[in-house]
């Protein structure tokens, strides 16, 4: 009985942690997630889909003002599955800056990332899978 609960736990864990797995390029990111937020209702928009620039790393672009205010975001796929749903991994990773990466945690709920433009314009949103664990960063488009 312990050795088909183990079994059980270990199936679940590997589960879970499927929807981050980095290593060898398994996944393509580019058919199913988009970037999510305030600025689009949250919804999965067409335009916010996430284009692959390299292996392991996508991109995409949003016009933001900048009022001062933090826009709330996530990158996730159009039925916030639990593997796609990546959001801030701690809270030092919360409050995204222009050209520093932060930690991604793909089984988030409620852990959105923050970012206040610091001039209006278009920014480009970075969701990068090549390393141990996934990261997001941002940078001003051309």
């Amino acid at each position: 009985m312990n050795r088909k609960l183990t079994t059980l736990a270990l199936a679940s864990v590997m589960a879970i942690t499927a929807g981050c797995a980095t290593t060898g390029g398994e996944r393509d990111y580019s058919k199913s997630l988009y970037l999510r937020g305030q600025f689009a209702w949250w919804d999965a928009l067409p335009e916010y889909k996430v284009k692959k620039v390299d292996n392991g790393l996508y991109r995409t672009e949003v016009e933001l003002k900048a009022d001062g205010q933090p826009y709330e975001f996530k990158f996730g796929d159009a039925n916030w599955t639990s593997g796609t749903n990546c959001g801030y991994l701690s809270e030092e990773d919360k409050d995204v800056q222009l050209n520093k990466p932060v930690k991604a945690n793909c089984s988030a709920v409620f852990e959105n990332f923050r970012f206040t433009p610091p001039e209006t314009g278009t920014y480009g949103f970075y969701f990068d899978v090549r390393g141990e664990t996934p990261e997001i960063y941002i940078d001003e488009a051309n």
